[in-house]
């Protein structure tokens, strides 16, 4: 080991050995110094002993400058001595999912050296499908869920209860780590899952040399009228559209943001009712389809979710809508100056929908303690912040910036997370709510494609909101 990462690994053993690291902290920082999995045991193991000392751990992990695997002999690091194999189902966040997940796995074996992993990535269209056939079967063990299903998986059987271990006393410390307790509680009585992440599903993607250009900055986006005259002025025929929409899959939370800064919602709060068809919901309906029939936004097809990111780097669009994935999906470098912004205010509220993802156990996987440790694993510090970093989204944990959230993403992620978290607008507590968002996108389409007016549109959307639900 060179003497420069050996001064490094003495710092961070005598960090450890002092009570100012945790152990999860001290193996993921040894790690990011370039030593294998089998030396970070060593030292970890090493500095456990009673004899261990931060030079003793250091020098005894790579004694001629690679770092060597432990001897057969040394102590395991593991006092649970976990073993076995966990199998993930996961969804396909950036291109990298599964070399991500092996990141993580990688400093878990520094710990637990006799676990082993399998990862499988399903498809976002067939997600619901192919996450309940799998716990049905009992095919895996830990899967990633969205926000969208979790109201309907309170009612089922399929997830282990983890709510005696989240409010478990000696859990107390790491639970008040995470955020959005509350909003988790609200679906019901048990807690199924933790939270990795949460994610603005809609945000504006703008071009600043464009605003800027046009006479304005990023105060554009304060006002619908500023926002308009701005986008107008930066649309070119046959070179540029000002603002894309509709683009991701469904517009999947697109409009429903602006139905809530509308002051409407598809259910009362007592969920006993439609609060769609309102005079100012149908008024912003209005306002997002001029902006095709202006030619403001390119005709629907015109750049799919896959391809926006490319079109909107060529200059194609000035500004477009998109979940916060995008950002992993951008051409490095992008030729100009950007920025991500939030949408503009409605008539009665600013608001950025976002939803929730968590790590849930199949109640059918034999060892559920060691599943809970890799749960926790995954969901901790340093597992947060290299995972949200590098898919693309925000970390659910209150402490990943500490420990490297920002060092990977492109810095407009992280430069955007507070006005994100301002603005954030969650989904309703209610369980048919996914497939009404579906439905409703849907019908929203038709009015941004000139088959409906607004009020037809929204209309629709409350028929929707009351045939799923049952009213």
């Amino acid at each position: 080991m060179d003497r420069q990462r050996e001064r490094q690994t003495e710092d961070l053993a005598n960090s450890y050995l002092t009570g100012r690291m945790s152990r999860r902290a001290f193996v993921t920082r040894l790690l990011a110094l370039g030593l294998a999995p089998s030396a970070v045991a060593a030292i970890v193991a090493a500095c456990g002993s009673s004899s261990g000392s931060p030079s003793a751990a250091a020098t005894s992990a790579a004694p001629a400058g690679t770092p060597t695997a432990a001897p057969s002999s040394a102590p395991t690091p593991t006092p649970l001595d976990l073993k076995g194999n966990v199998r993930f189902l996961v969804g396909p966040w950036s291109d990298g999912e599964v070399d991500h997940h092996k990141h993580i796995a990688q400093s878990f074996n520094a710990l637990y050296p006799k676990v082993t992993f399998d990862f499988r990535l399903y498809q976002w269209d067939t997600a619901s499908q192919e996450i309940n056939t799998s716990v049905t079967e009992g095919a895996h063990d830990l899967y990633m869920t969205t926000e969208s299903a979790y109201p309907d998986y309170e009612k089922g059987q399929g997830f282990e209860d983890l709510t005696s271990r989240i409010n478990d006393a000696g859990f107390a410390a790491e639970k008040a780590k995470y955020l959005y307790w509350d909003r988790i509680a609200s679906y019901g009585p048990k807690l199924l899952g933790l939270p990795i992440s949460w994610h603005v599903e809609d945000a504006l993607f703008v071009n600043m040399d464009k605003v800027k250009e046009a006479g304005y900055d990023e105060t554009f986006v304060n006002s619908w009228d500023t926002f308009l005259a701005c986008v107008t002025k930066m649309t070119k025929p046959g070179q540029t559209y000002g603002m894309g929409i509709g683009i991701q899959i469904g517009g999947y939370g697109e409009w429903y943001q602006r139905l809530r800064s509308a002051g409407g919602s598809y259910l009362t709060e007592d969920l006993k009712a439609p609060n769609v068809n309102l005079p100012a919901v149908v008024e912003v309906t209005q306002q997002m389809a001029d902006l095709f029939k202006k030619g403001i936004a390119p005709p629907l097809g015109t750049y799919g979710y896959d391809a926006a990111p490319a079109a909107f780097a060529a200059g194609k669009m000035a500004t477009f809508s998109s979940d916060l994935a995008a950002t992993t999906a951008l051409p490095s470098p992008v030729p100009f100056a950007w920025k991500l912004l939030p949408y503009p205010p409605g008539p009665v509220s600013q608001v950025n929908f976002n939803d929730l993802t968590f790590y849930m156990m199949n109640a059918k996987s034999p060892d559920k303690d060691l599943l809970w440790e890799v749960m926790k694993w995954w969901t901790n510090g340093p597992g947060d912040a290299y995972w949200s970093d590098n898919s693309g989204t925000y970390p659910a944990r209150t402490d990943a910036a500490s420990e490297g959230y920002g060092t990977s993403s492109v810095p407009q992620l992280a430069e955007a997370l507070p006005l994100y978290q301002k603005y954030a607008v969650g989904l309703e507590n209610f369980a048919q709510w996914g497939d009404v968002e579906g439905l409703a996108e849907a019908a929203i389409q038709d009015c941004y494609s000139g088959k409906s007016t607004a009020a037809e549109a929204v209309a629709s959307v409350e028929k929707i909101v009351k045939q799923e639900v049952g009213l």
